[in-house]
């Protein structure tokens, strides 16, 4: 079959880097059996063409449906088998936009373009709550890398293969915000590692051992493990939790972090955010640049 040819010049994705959305609308679809490769391009044209400033579109790749376009590189469907559920898909959508009910039309699009062709397993809608706080009530993603250290962290290098792409982890937790919130602040932020008000990181003296801040926010081998997070809270009153979302420079970054929250790293010690929210979904994906998705 005919495949993308990588241009020369690799141009991110738009929206990855602009916190300003308020409204997030997230779908993960699944191949079904039979597909035509011809189809699945038109509609993936059909989504590269919804883009725009007011409701960015970004578009990642499960192994198999990358397999279906471009043959240079392959990688495995998400697993950390026997600890966190994995749910792996073949597409991922990402709508963000400013307005409600912009985010509703585009998401209507998006739904019309993929059509009979693939099986929702999720559609999301999120939101930025409060001044970009997790549910819990403490700030998130204040771990960030600025300027071309994010950049550095999100994008894939030459001379690695999918360079100019990113990967992408996404999970759907949720939270038990009632058991959380009967612990005293003190206790709260003893489970993240930072003030609860204006999320000022413990130092080393101060950070327990299973705070999630000194479980994800290290060093391997000398290098910071930064990714580019920009999860979300979803939820009614009901049901409610994070769709937790980032971007990186390596695949194996994610298993090595999130091995070390369930515990399964050297030194055996467990997160203990995990007492109070739990992950029911798991994939991870490839986003090629934007000059790829153009080239369909």
């Amino acid at each position: 079959m005919d495949r993308v040819k990588e241009p020369p010049v690799s141009t991110p994705q738009s929206g990855i880097f602009d916190r300003s959305y308020a409204h997030h609308g997230f779908f993960e679809f699944s191949l079904g059996s039979g597909h035509k490769t011809e189809s699945l391009r038109q509609a993936l044209r059909d989504l590269v063409a919804l883009k725009s400033e007011k409701t960015p579109v970004l578009l990642g790749f499960g192994p198999d449906l990358w397999a279906c376009f471009d043959s240079r590189f392959s990688f495995p469907p998400f697993s950390l088998e026997g600890h966190i559920p994995a749910t792996q898909g073949d597409l991922w959508v990402w709508v963000q936009a400013r307005e409600a009910g912009d985010l509703f039309d585009t998401s209507m699009l998006v739904r019309q373009a993929v059509g009979d062709l693939l099986a929702t397993q999720l559609e999301l809608t999120a939101f930025v709550y409060h001044d970009m706080r997790d549910l819990t009530g403490f700030v998130d993603g204040i771990g960030n890398p600025t300027g071309e250290k994010a950049e550095q962290a999100t994008f894939i290098a030459e001379p690695h293969p999918g360079a100019g792409g990113s990967w992408v982890l996404t999970q759907k937790w949720i939270h038990d915000l009632g058991k959380f919130n009967r612990l005293p602040v003190s206790e709260q932020e003893n489970v993240f590692g930072r003030t609860k008000e204006d999320a000022v990181e413990f130092d080393d003296e101060r950070m327990p051992a299973d705070a999630h801040v000194g479980r994800v926010d290290v060093d391997r081998d000398g290098v910071a493990q930064k990714m580019w997070r920009r999860s979300v809270p979803y939820g009614d009153s009901g049901q409610h939790g994070l769709y937790f979302l980032a971007f990186c420079c390596e695949l194996d970054r994610y298993d090595f972090l999130l091995r070390r929250m369930y515990g399964i790293a050297d030194d055996s010690v467990k997160d203990r955010l995990l007492e109070f929210t739990r992950p029911v979904m798991g994939s991870w994906w490839y986003a090629p640049s934007q000059d790829w998705l153009d080239a369909l």
